[in-house]
């Protein structure tokens, strides 16, 4: 049994998760989209039965602007949720005369219908309600109140969730156009689910067999799910940062470093790529042993070591296509880290970047080190055996 202090908690509000700045924006969403469908209504209800209708789209509103990725905001849910309902509430009201029972039957109905039809929206059950006990204007329309005003406001309620909630960065509407990636934990949606050994498949199975309806998406679940097992495992790492394991003080090019020179440097250190940086230590780009190797890729029956051998020997030649400086061969855009970054934050960026090595930044993006899935491992593996869950070498 529950004590009273647990009892008490359950009653208290849920932790605040939402920042500031959603908060307004759904107000003002909500603002805009009540004064839009307010403006519609009135051109078909007197404004003594503006209410039955405001009430409704009101509830919609919470939902589509407030809550947009939830699964009862959907536009299946939202639109259908309306339309049954309306359909179930005027048929209602022609059959049973007695208000008290046609509204309970309306909302009861309408309740069981949509989630069959899988388009619960809880404003639902307001429109079906509204069909019943409004007014003798609303009475009149008969099943035309499906389409003035319901599908009419659902129409302009919709484009304006559809305007709103795409035109934000944050957000996406409907929820299947979203990335569930919501954070540097993250940026490879599926990958650290599939790596706890649950498929995608799994999570909807174990939805289905809760037999209950749940107010989150799938996708939101597995992001859920990757980011408590990344923060699990920052956790346990403590504070350990690129800074801690990178390779300080690497070798780098500029961008008029000769060809032949940069891969002599490669040859001589051992390194499979080197960063490109301007004078000021910027990364500017990344050189790598496949940046040379696509230039002497086409099969001509020649040895590849000819072919990386011609194509080192600069040109003589005034114009060339062939590139003679690093600038024109390296990768620009080049996937850096900053040194302060926790070591959990490298792997979503090699699983979804596909590369091997990782320029490491200061503040001002100057290059200060350069960590490979390498050092990644060793300083993990260092971890293990700190925490004695490893076997010694």
């Amino acid at each position: 049994m529950s004590s009273p202090s647990e009892l008490l908690r359950a009653f208290l509000p849920s932790p605040d998760t939402v920042g500031i700045g959603e908060k307004v924006i759904s107000g003002l969403a909500g603002l805009v989209g009540i004064g839009l469908i307010m403006a519609v209504s009135a051109q078909f209800l007197a404004p003594r039965d503006l209410p039955w209708v405001v009430a409704s789209m009101g509830a919609s509103a919470v939902l589509l602007f407030a809550v947009p990725h939830g699964p009862l905001s959907q536009p299946w849910n939202f639109v259908g949720g309306h339309l049954i309902s309306a359909f179930i509430g005027i048929t209602v009201a022609k059959l049973v005369p007695d208000t008290v029972t046609a509204a309970a039957l309306a909302v009861g109905t309408a309740i069981s219908v949509m989630y069959i039809t899988r388009c619960l929206h809880p404003p639902g059950g307001a429109t079906a309600l509204s069909a019943v006990v409004s007014g003798p204007a609303v009475h009149a329309l008969g099943y035309r109140y499906m389409v003035t005003p319901v599908l009419v406001n659902v129409v302009v309620m919709f484009a304006w969730a559809l305007f709103i909630n795409n035109v934000l960065g944050n957000r996406r509407y409907p929820e299947k156009l979203r990335k569930p990636a919501t954070g540097p934990a993250s940026e490879s949606p599926g990958k650290v689910v599939a790596g706890l050994g649950v498929a995608p498949e799994d999570l909807d199975y174990a939805m289905r067999e809760l037999g209950e309806y749940i107010d989150l998406s799938a996708s939101d679940l597995r992001a859920l799910i990757e980011l408590t097992a990344a923060h699990a495992a920052r956790r346990e790492l403590g504070t350990l940062t690129c800074r801690d394991i990178m390779t300080r003080n690497p070798a780098a090019v500029e961008y008029d470093t000769p060809v032949e020179q940069a891969w002599q440097k490669m040859a001589e250190l051992k390194v499979r790529a080197l960063p490109v940086v301007d004078h000021r230590r910027h990364v500017i780009g990344i050189l790598t042993i496949a940046d040379f190797l696509r230039q002497v890729k086409a099969p001509t029956g020649e040895p590849l070591a000819e072919r990386l051998r011609r194509f080192l020997i600069p040109s003589r030649e005034l114009h060339t296509n062939k590139p003679e400086y690093t600038g024109h061969l390296m990768t620009r855009k080049a996937v850096t880290v900053r040194e302060d970054q926790h070591v959990m934050d490298l792997f979503p960026v090699y699983l979804s970047e596909g590369v091997h090595h990782l320029p490491v930044v200061d503040r001002e993006g100057r290059l200060v080190g350069m960590v490979t899935p390498r050092d990644l491992l060793r300083a993990l593996y260092g971890e293990l055996l700190r925490c004695g869950a490893a076997p010694t070498p």
